[in-house]
């Protein structure tokens, strides 16, 4: 009853007020085959809409066609800033063309891999940086049907554009909170969680947002912008008897200049510099302090000209982003003593003062891009009217792995009250204990370079109720060395010969990323192992072992993976409604698969002694299908009503998947001599080659409802009123179950151990109703200033939401995120 008596309140608070009068919709159109399925979202709905941590991704659920998986909605890890992971028809994340202002932002590095506390790796991400929505003019998601002037995706593509001064002094200044006691967390076990033993227990977090521009002319011909963000969430974390802060925090420079000539081309020059931080550490271990590393710079220049025919379009940058570790290049598990004695007691009476980090590791990309478009004017020959489009995609990039220092894991030590160190004073305490094992990851350095270019030909051809947009592009890289041409082929058919019914399809081959952290895996040698012993209690030198060392990767002669796409399609108008039925059809073939092979012999690095590693390997064995049906229904004209307008977008989809592994692995290396296989339905499989089943769902309807502005205080005031209801169909999951089962490796003669690996299964889950709400309150100061504040309340019922079923993790519970913003506009 509590629940329901808060949201009246809400309702009723707000139709006292308004928030931003205007409601954006969909009342134009371009019905072109290649731009029909396109999302486009403009400034004013990304200002009404539930923004979350003000990224990108979180604005796109109205397209049926996207599932966004945002680790800060989940109540194990509230706390993250990081923008969610962006699926368009059922492909992986990391496989969208996602630009900014016609470059690409795409990271070609390792964007899956999460683990911060790997030994040989850091935590990647898709994006280079994070762009903040303050940042953003307009957002352009094309989900399907995609013209051949994009490449280097087998999803889609995200195209945004920042925003440009223009000819009157604008500025803005907002400060947005949210924290633990503002939100409710579902957890399993909650006595357990509330310790926050590691990144994935996150009860406590506080998160502030600032964020300022200005933009002004400086003249009829000139105008600059520049913005500052700060995005930083504090999560404390248990470290040994009580707590220390961790931290997220992402920071956005931008700057943009803008001229205007007197034939009214355009040039841009813009600067972006995002760096990403965040620390963390491990709670019973001593100098276990890690920082992370991301985000990176762009400069960019944009130049626009509209000749007698053709409009051009060209770009110029340079770019470089990292994913880095700092972090101590030494870990070593003491025995409990006198001298070691900072370590905690343990149940089973081992007890081990632990100390160190996992290796600084330096991951980068750096690039050069340029591109070329034009667009030619419309045209009529043999009585058909044509639009042509052609262009060229030209880019080098350069990638590095630098490990600076070499990393020494010490994992086995000896108790021994009379042992002589013999100088060593690292690995050796006199008089009491000694190691007598270590693994060394020798420091390295590998680069590996990219050139790839790119060029495409469209043409659209209308004639009478007919229209049919050909297209080729050609891509080619000196990595893959693989010539790869995607045909584009896209009509659509007005059978009244108006915009109100429009029937459209295609088929289309849509081409992969080239990343180039396959390569830096590849370059990169096993650690191995020296053992010692003493002799008269005179810890001995070190030697080298010839026991099981780690994993290498083998990665040659591949084709690029694709994707063929076929899709059909009717936008129908009635009244004032827009209505998109969409069906896509999608195969991936010749998708990247891993295979983990027995252990093979090699030379370590003193050139005489022989051990074991484990070759990974890559072949074009992947494959996929996707089905899915969309609807999509929303106005053309606002419905008005006394005293207030109303928005809406319903949205669902019907999807079905099968698949035989993903294309990039999300599983870092095999660090231990464990197996890397699972167990499903009596097969053994390879962990990143699991059988993928169908991903939940949603029926989404997204209401937005902009009241009759009025007085308050004598000052005027408009209310906003932005709810999102989202229903989750039941589906189901593939998981691990907990259990374990026994599987033979062999070694090179032949011989064999026994591993425990899990055992997984197929996992039901229920379907589920949340409502999202956004309140914003702006009050009209003199002139054109305006105070705005706004309230987003997440999962307004609290609904409890499973995500994962083995791990018990479900999706957070009602959350409140408030907003003050004070701008001229």
């Amino acid at each position: 009853m509590r629940k329901q008596l808060l949201f009246l309140l809400l309702v009723t608070d707000t139709l006292l007020s308004e928030s931003l009068s205007v409601i954006t919709v969909d009342e134009y159109q371009d019905t072109s085959s290649t731009n029909i399925s396109a999302t486009k979202i403009d400034k004013t709905q990304i200002e009404n809409t539930i923004t979350g941590n003000g990224f990108i991704s979180s604005i796109l659920e109205k397209n049926p066609n996207i599932s966004i998986d945002d680790d800060s909605k989940r109540s194990t890890t509230a706390g993250e800033i990081t923008p969610g992971k962006i699926s368009i028809n059922e492909a992986p994340f990391y496989q969208n063309n996602f630009s900014i202002d016609g470059i690409s932002n795409s990271s070609l590095l390792d964007p899956s891999l999460s683990n911060t506390f790997s030994k040989y790796d850091v935590p990647g991400n898709e994006n280079e940086i994070f762009l903040d929505l303050d940042l953003i003019e307009e957002i352009t998601v094309y989900d399907s049907g995609i013209s051949a002037e994009y490449g280097n995706f087998t999803g889609g593509v995200i195209d945004a554009k920042t925003i440009r001064a223009e000819d009157e002094l604008k500025y803005k200044i907002s400060h947005t909170h949210t924290s633990d006691s503002h939100t409710k967390l579902h957890v399993n076990n909650k006595e357990t969680f509330d310790q926050a033993l590691s990144d994935s227990q996150q009860p406590r977090f506080e998160k502030n947002f600032y964020n300022m521009y200005v933009s002004s002319p400086i003249n009829e011909s000139n105008g600059l912008i520049f913005s500052y963000s700060k995005k930083q969430s504090i999560i404390p974390g248990a470290y040994f008897d009580g707590f220390k802060d961790k931290t997220r925090e992402n920071e956005s420079f931008f700057a943009k200049w803008s001229h205007y000539f007197e034939d009214d081309s355009i040039l841009d020059l813009s600067w972006t510099y995002s760096p990403y931080e965040s620390t963390h550490f491990i709670k019973d271990v001593k100098d276990s302090d890690t920082k992370v590393y991301g985000g990176g710079y762009n400069l960019k220049a944009n130049y626009e000209k509209n000749y007698n025919f053709w409009n051009l379009k060209t770009n110029l940058a340079l770019k470089g982003s990292e994913n880095s570790r700092d972090s101590a290049n030494y870990y070593k598990a003491w025995y409990k003593s006198p001298t070691m004695n900072w370590g905690e007691d343990s149940d089973n009476g081992a007890n081990y003062s632990k100390e160190g980090g996992t290796g600084s590791i330096v991951k980068s990309q750096n690039s050069l891009e340029y591109n070329l478009k034009f667009n030619s004017d419309s045209f009529e020959y043999t009585n058909i009217s044509h639009k042509l489009s052609t262009g060229l995609d030209l880019a080098y990039h350069q990638s590095e792995y630098n490990r600076k220092e070499s990393f020494y894991v010490y994992d086995t030590v000896e108790n021994n009250n009379l042992i002589n160190c013999n100088g060593d004073n690292e690995a050796c305490v006199q008089g009491e204990q000694f190691f007598t094992q270590r693994k060394i990851y020798d420091k390295e350095q590998t680069e590996v370079n990219m050139a790839s270019s790119g060029l495409y030909f469209q043409d659209r051809l209308e004639y009478e109720r007919f229209e049919f947009t050909p297209g080729v592009r050609f891509d080619y890289n000196n990595y893959l060395k693989n010539k790869d041409f995607a045909y584009r082929l896209n009509s659509s058919i007005k059978p009244f010969n108006t915009n109100t019914t429009v029937v459209y399809g295609g088929l289309n081959r849509y081409y992969g990323k080239s990343f180039l952290g396959y390569k830096l895996r590849e370059a990169r040698d096993p650690y191995y192992e020296q053992y010692r012993s003493s002799f008269q209690n005179v810890a001995r030198d070190w030697g080298s072992s010839s026991d099981k060392e780690s994993n290498k990767y083998v990665f040659s002669d591949l084709k690029t993976p694709y994707t063929d796409e076929s899709v059909i399609g009717l936008k129908q108008d009635i009244s004032n409604a827009r209505i998109n039925l969409k069906y896509v059809k999608r195969k991936a073939k010749d998708k990247f698969t891993k295979h983990t092979e027995d252990y093979k012999v090699f030379t370590m690095p003193d050139g005489v002694t022989q051990a074991y590693y484990k070759p990974i390997t890559f072949k074009n064995e992947g494959y996929s299908t996707s089905r899915t049906l969309s609807l999509n229904v929303g106005p053309t004209k606002p419905i008005k009503f006394n005293s207030f307008n109303l928005g809406y977008s319903f949205s669902t989809s019907i999807n079905k998947t099968s698949a035989n592994s993903d294309d990039y692995d999300d599983l870092l290396d095999n660090d231990s001599d464990q197996s890397n296989k699972i167990s499903y339905n009596g097969v053994f499989y390879d962990k990143n080659n699991i059988p993928i089943e169908s991903d939940p769902k949603n029926l989404n309807l997204h209401l937005n409802m902009a009241f009759i502005p009025i007085e308050a205080f004598n000052i005027p005031l408009s209310v906003n009123l932005n709810s999102v209801i989202k229903h989750r169909l039941a589906y189901s999951k593939v998981e691990d179950s907990g259990e374990t089962t026994t599987y033979q490796e062999k070694f090179t003669d032949k011989s064999t151990i026994s591993t425990e690996v899990p055992v997984y299964e197929k996992v039901d889950y229920k379907s589920s109703t949340t409502v999202d709400l956004k309140a914003s309150f702006k009050f009209k100061l003199k002139e054109k200033n305006n105070l705005i504040f706004s309230t987003e309340i997440n999962n307004l019922f609290d609904k409890v939401k499973n995500l994962e079923n083995s791990s018990k993790n479900y999706e957070t519970g009602r959350q409140f995120w408030f907003t003050l913003t004070y701008k001229k506009i």
